[in-house]
C-alpha cells in the first residue's frame, strides 16, 4: 500500500492510521435504522438534509469492495448501488439483510426499513437497559412520544455478534462470549434514535455466569457539567505576539472563569491564515491546506502540545476542530485533482464531488467557494481521514466536527467507534444546522442548541429592540457569510415574542427525539455570529448569558462575550474588560459550578407566574438526588421587570448575595435573580419555607 501523500511545500509526507475501528474487520458497523422514502443517500447539493452511505470499516484503498442484497422484503427490488461505498433505498417496510463482499469475508448488515412517516410528528424517545440473572440476560427498555402515542419497542443484536435474542427476549449469558451490543428502537408515527446496551463477558478467572452492562452512548463524565471556552485561535492571545505560547500565558483567564474545556477554532496551516481580511473572514482557518502541519505563525508541534499539557495543568480539557468535510482549493490534493498535468492527477480526480469537472465546478454549499467537499463515496479519501483523525486523537481530548451534517452518518459511527471503543473519555460535539437529532445515538455526545440560539436572537429582536449602534461602527452587522444566516429558522413554531419561548426551546428537543443521552451545546454567540452585545445591546446579552448558564445544557463562551467585545472575530481585548460584565459572568459560572440544582442532572420545571413584560421569564430546577430546587427569573429588556410567582422563594438572590424580592413572592428583576425554592412541601400550589 503507499502511504504517501502530498504535502503543501510540494513533498510527501507518511502517515498510517493507529487505531481499529469495530473489531479490525471490513464489517460497516451497526444495524441501520432508515424510512422508506429516504434511505441511505449522499447525493450533490443535499445542503439541509441528513447524509449517509453503506461503507466498509477500516477501509483500504487498495482493496475491492462490493455490496449485495441477501434478504428482503416480500415486493422489493431495491439493490445498493455499484462501488465499494454504496446507497440504499428500501422500497418496502421490513427488514433487509445486505451483504458486503470484502477480502475478509462475506459481512452481514441489518437495514430496518420503516414506513414513510410526516416529518412534522413528534419523535419518540428509547431507553434501553438489562439485568442478569441465573445466567440469563433480560433486556427492558422505556419508549416515550409526545402527545398520545404509544411506541413500541423492537430490539436487535449488531450482526457481528451473531443471532443470540431468543424468542423470549433474553440473550443467554454463555453466548456472549465475546462483547455483544443489543439496541433498542420505539416505534410510533415515526421510529426513535436506537439505544443501546454493550454485554461485556467476566474477564477470566471470575464469574463466567456474569456479564457487565455497558452503555455505549453515554457521554464522557467529564463532559456532562462541563462549561466550554471557544477561542478564535489567531484572535484570541496578544495581538503583537500571536502564538500557541502566549495563548498558554493567557490561560490563567480561563481558569480564573471556571473554564472547563477549550474548544480552538482551527491552527493547522490554512488559507485564510495571519493577514487575511475581514471581508474575508478574517484568520479563521477553516480551509486547510495540510492535516498533519501546524500554521507556523502560530508555532510548532512541541509548542501546541505544550499549550495542551498547560491546559491540563489547570483542569483544561483541550477540543480540536475537525474540518474534514473540505479542504481549501489550495490543497495540493485539489491542485492535482484539477490539473490533468499533475503527477498525481489520477488519484485525486475522485478526491472531491463535482457539479461539473469539465468545468471543474467543485460541489460546494451555499456558494461558499473556495472550499471544494471532499469525496467520502471514495474509500481512499475515508481511509486518509481516519488516519487524520487518529493523528489528532492522541493529542487532544474531544473533536468539534465542523459542517458535521456534511459528512455521512457512517463516517461519523466509524469514528465514534473507533475513538471511544479505545478511550471512553475521547468527546465528540457536532455542528449541525439544523441540528440533528440522528447524530446522537453512538455518533456524537453533544449538539450545538441551534433552536435555543436561534430563540435568543429572535428574542434579542423582538423585545430587546436594536440594542446598540456598536456593530455598524465594527462594520460587524448583517455580514453575508455567516454560517448561521445561511439556514432556514431553527425556532420555527416557536413563539420568540415571548421570553418563555427559550422554555419552548429546550422541550422542543423532547418533540424533535434527541437521544436520552444527547448533551447540548449552548451558546449566545460563536465565530460565525454576529455579538449579541452589539446587536442587541447589554441587557439583553446580561439575560441571554444567564439563560445558558441556568438552562439545561452545557454552557458555552465565545472568547470576549464575558469582557466586551463587540465585533465577531475582533481581537480579544486585553487590558480593556468590561469589568461588570466579567463580574456577572463569574458570578454565573460560580452559581451553576456550586449549586446542583443549576446543573446538568437537575430537571427543568416550568411554574406559574405573572410579569409586567413580555420580555421576562420564570422558571425552576430542581435536583431530586439533593432535593434542591432554584426559581430563576430572567428578563431580556431595559430596565427592572417586576415578575409575580405563586411559590414562596428565599429572599437572597444567589447570584449577587442581596435580596431579590420587593415583597413576598414578587421580584424585581434587571436581567437575572436566582432563588431559594428548597421547601418541605406545597400549600395551594406553592412551596413554603421551612
Amino acid at each position: 500500500m503507499d502511504w504517501r501523500r502530498l504535502r503543501t511545500d510540494g513533498g510527501e509526507t507518511e502517515f498510517k492510521t493507529s487505531f481499529e475501528s469495530g473489531d479490525g474487520s471490513s464489517h460497516p458497523g451497526p444495524p441501520r435504522f432508515v424510512t422508506v422514502g429516504e434511505g441511505i443517500v449522499d447525493p450533490n447539493g443535499n445542503e439541509m438534509e441528513t447524509r449517509d452511505s453503506l461503507a466498509p470499516w477500516n477501509p483500504d484503498s487498495d482493496t475491492t469492495y462490493d455490496w449485495r442484497v441477501l434478504e428482503s422484503p416480500p415486493g422489493s427490488t431495491a439493490v445498493p448501488t455499484d462501488g465499494p461505498v454504496a446507497e440504499f433505498e428500501p422500497d418496502v417496510p421490513g427488514e433487509y439483510t445486505l451483504g458486503l463482499e470484502a477480502p475478509d469475508g462475506t459481512h452481514e448488515l441489518t437495514v430496518r426499513a420503516f414506513p414513510e412517516a410526516d416529518d412534522d410528528a413528534p419523535r419518540p424517545q428509547v431507553e434501553l437497559d438489562a439485568t442478569v440473572e441465573d445466567g440469563r440476560v433480560s433486556l427492558s427498555a422505556t419508549a416515550s412520544v409526545v402527545g398520545t402515542g404509544d411506541p413500541d419497542i423492537e430490539f436487535y443484536v449488531d450482526d457481528r455478534h451473531g443471532d443470540v435474542l431468543e424468542a423470549d427476549g433474553t440473550i443467554p449469558v454463555s453466548a456472549t462470549d465475546e462483547p455483544t451490543r443489543v439496541y433498542a428502537v420505539a416505534v410510533d408515527e415515526r421510529h426513535s434514535v436506537p439505544d443501546a446496551v454493550e454485554l461485556v463477558p467476566a474477564s477470566e478467572g471470575t464469574d463466567t455466569q456474569s456479564v457487565a452492562i455497558e452503555y455505549p452512548f453515554e457521554p464522557p463524565e467529564w463532559a456532562v457539567d462541563a462549561i466550554v471556552y471557544e477561542i478564535f485561535t489567531r484572535r484570541f492571545p496578544d495581538q503583537d505576539d500571536p502564538t500557541f505560547e502566549t495563548i498558554a500565558d493567557r490561560l490563567d483567564h480561563l481558569e480564573d472563569l471556571g473554564i472547563d474545556v477549550l474548544w480552538l477554532t482551527p491552527f493547522l496551516a490554512a488559507e485564510s491564515g495571519f493577514g487575511t481580511p475581514m471581508e474575508a473572514g478574517g484568520p479563521h482557518g477553516y480551509n486547510t491546506t495540510d492535516y498533519f502541519r501546524v500554521d507556523p505563525d502560530l508555532g510548532t508541534m512541541a509548542d501546541f502540545e505544550a499549550l495542551v499539557d498547560a491546559c491540563h495543568e489547570r483542569g483544561i480539557r483541550v477540543v480540536f476542530d475537525l474540518v474534514i468535510n473540505h479542504t481549501a482549493e489550495t490543497h495540493p490534493f485539489y491542485e492535482a485533482a484539477v490539473d490533468e498535468s499533475h503527477p498525481d492527477h489520477e488519484r485525486y480526480r475522485d478526491w472531491y464531488r463535482w457539479v461539473d469537472f469539465d468545468e471543474r465546478d467543485a460541489d460546494t454549499y451555499f456558494g461558499w467557494d473556495g472550499i471544494p467537499n471532499l469525496n467520502y463515496a471514495n474509500p481512499a479519501v475515508r481511509e486518509y481521514l481516519l488516519g487524520v483523525v487518529d493523528f489528532w486523537a492522541g493529542r487532544v481530548d474531544g473533536f468539534r466536527a465542523d459542517v458535521a451534517w456534511g459528512v455521512p452518518l457512517s463516517f461519523w459511527t466509524e469514528v465514534s467507534d473507533r475513538l471511544t471503543g479505545r478511550d471512553s473519555d475521547f468527546f465528540l460535539l457536532d455542528e449541525t444546522l439544523p441540528s440533528d437529532t440522528e447524530m446522537g445515538g453512538g455518533r456524537f455526545h453533544m449538539h450545538h442548541d441551534d433552536v435555543l440560539h436561534d430563540t435568543l436572537e429572535q428574542l434579542g429582536e423582538s423585545v430587546a429592540g436594536d440594542g446598540t449602534d456598536e456593530s455598524d461602527e465594527t462594520g460587524r452587522k448583517d455580514e453575508e457569510d455567516a454560517v448561521a444566516d445561511e439556514f432556514t429558522d431553527s425556532a420555527a413554531g416557536l413563539d420568540t415574542t415571548t421570553a418563555d419561548a427559550i422554555l419552548e426551546a429546550i422541550e422542543d428537543r423532547q418533540r424533535r427525539g434527541a437521544h436520552p443521552d444527547s448533551e447540548w451545546l449552548l451558546y449566545v454567540e460563536n465565530h460565525d455570529t454576529d455579538r449579541y452585545l452589539a446587536e442587541y445591546g447589554r441587557d439583553a446579552q446580561l439575560a441571554a448569558g444567564a439563560a445558558t448558564l441556568t438552562l439545561p445544557g452545557s454552557p458555552m463562551l465565545y472568547y470576549g462575550q464575558e469582557t466586551g467585545v463587540t465585533g465577531r472575530r475582533d481581537p480579544m481585548n486585553w487590558g480593556a474588560f468590561d469589568e461588570d460584565l466579567l463580574e456577572h459572568y463569574e458570578r454565573l459560572i460560580d452559581l451553576r459550578k456550586s449549586h446542583p440544582a443549576l446543573q446538568a442532572g437537575a430537571d427543568l420545571e416550568r411554574i406559574p407566574y405573572e410579569a409586567d413584560t413580555a420580555a421576562a421569564v420564570a422558571f425552576a430546577r430542581t435536583d431530586s438526588e439533593t432535593d434542591r430546587r432554584v426559581v430563576v427569573v430572567l428578563h431580556f429588556g431595559t430596565g427592572t421587570a417586576t415578575v409575580e410567582l405563586e411559590e414562596s422563594v428565599g429572599e437572597t438572590d444567589l447570584l449577587i448575595g442581596t435580596d431579590g424580592l420587593e415583597w413576598e413572592r414578587t421580584v424585581a428583576v434587571d436581567s437575572v435573580a436566582v432563588l431559594d425554592a428548597d421547601g418541605d412541601g406545597h400549600v395551594d400550589g406553592s412551596r413554603t419555607l421551612e
